[in-house]
């Protein structure tokens, strides 16, 4: 008997976990694969949504260009959700947000700051905080207008472009990280659309060239207001300065009193520390930067394979490095005043009780004349082939 109401509360039991009462079937919803959100005259917020084509998913790629695999939507409102439910009424599928790969922001909305944005991500449950954040100099609605070179669709492609680790790459849940902690400003990628092929025989922009998407430095947050950009070549400094750099290609001019020329490697591997500590009761803090790298191209007259030559461009490209932190630093220190390397954290972390006491509540005005000692070392492991020039 004890062996039949086993086996009739295993049935029950299979049976109530058999079937998917809240499934969403494919051919109900409208995939979400990237949004762009802009402000616009009035006060009013545009949301921009690129969904994916079901039809184009399954396909080989979209290289020719003539299969169309997202389209785009946008909508005005008072809020984000306002707009979210606008853009609804005018598709016949569910909007679904769960697969948006990349949240886009315009200039204009950034300046005005994206607490509101960062505040619907974190409440609503369908959008994934581990999408990636990208701030442009123009609209996020032009910017999803992109069309891919080698990706599906186009948030696919800002996604390969960041994972190259060229750039800065932050995350939505990144993002709100920085903006809540203490002792750190907000910093992201800034995108730009340029020409794939930008100048001609004559030097001149050519008008037929397709516009692409491409990674072109960094946006710097004061709280959640955007107040600057850094260049590519700063923005190679933050990398290093807040210990992010994976990859990348730096090139050193060789004085004519050398031969002239230049010298190009690639990083291997890029580490950083740092050491506040205190001098005469005044805080400071010690950078010091660790590379490795590997000889791209020489196209000077030096010799690698003499020791003493080897050494001599090691030292050149430690100076390289530290004037890119040095670049870095100043503009985040003395222009926008922001702290976006993160500093405020490791001095908390080195000393919890000072920083609670002496410096959380006023490190805005600390920060910017934080004296900053930084120093770079550099090591070649590989040169390549190569032989003396003679």
């Amino acid at each position: 008997m004890s062996s039949l109401k086993n086996v009739i509360l295993s049935l029950i039991v299979i049976l109530c976990l058999t079937g998917c009462w809240n499934r969403v079937e494919v051919n109900d919803i409208a995939v979400v694969t990237a949004m762009g959100v802009d402000k616009i005259d009035g006060n009013r917020i545009r949301l921009s949504l690129q969904i994916g084509v079901p039809a184009t998913f399954g396909a080989a790629g979209n290289m020719s260009g003539n299969v169309r695999s997202t389209f785009n939507a946008s909508e005005t409102g008072v809020t984000l959700s306002d707009a979210y439910r606008r853009i609804q009424e005018k598709l016949s599928r569910r909007i679904f947000l769960s697969h948006s790969r990349v949240l886009i922001i315009g200039e204009k909305s950034a300046k005005d700051g994206v607490s509101y944005i960062i505040d619907f991500f974190a409440r609503y449950q369908e959008p994934r905080v581990n999408a990636l954040i990208v701030f442009t100099n123009g609209e996020a609605s032009e910017f999803l207008k992109s069309k891919p070179l080698l990706e599906k669709v186009p948030s696919e492609e800002t996604r390969e472009i960041m994972k190259q680790g060229i750039g800065l790459k932050v995350s939505i849940k990144d993002f709100w990280d920085m903006l809540i902690s203490d002792g750190v400003e907000p910093v992201a990628p800034r995108f730009k659309l340029v020409p794939l092929d930008s100048k001609n025989d004559s030097g001149q922009e050519s008008s037929a060239s397709q516009i692409v998407q491409a990674i072109s430095g960094a946006a710097v947050f004061k709280k959640d207001k955007l107040i600057g950009w850094m260049n590519a070549s700063e923005s190679r400094g933050i990398l290093h300065l807040r210990n992010e750099l994976d990859l990348g290609v730096i090139t050193v001019n060789i004085p004519e009193e050398k031969g002239g020329g230049k010298v190009s490697v690639k990083f291997i591997k890029a580490d950083t520390d740092f050491n506040p500590y205190f001098q005469d009761g005044q805080l400071k803090m010690a950078v010091k930067s660790r590379s490795k790298v590997t000889v791209l191209e020489n196209a000077s007259p030096i010799n690698l394979s003499q020791s003493k030559e080897l050494a001599y461009i090691e030292t050149k490209l430690e100076e390289s490095i530290k004037q890119r932190m040095e670049l870095a630093l100043a503009k985040a220190q003395k222009q926008f005043r922001s702290d976006i390397f993160g500093f405020g954290r490791i001095v908390y972390q080195s000393y919890p009780k000072q920083w609670n006491n002496s410096y959380k509540e006023k490190w805005d005005t600390v920060f910017p004349d934080l004296e900053v000692t930084i120093k770079a070392k550099v090591s070649i492991k590989r040169i390549g082939l190569s032989k003396e020039t003679k």
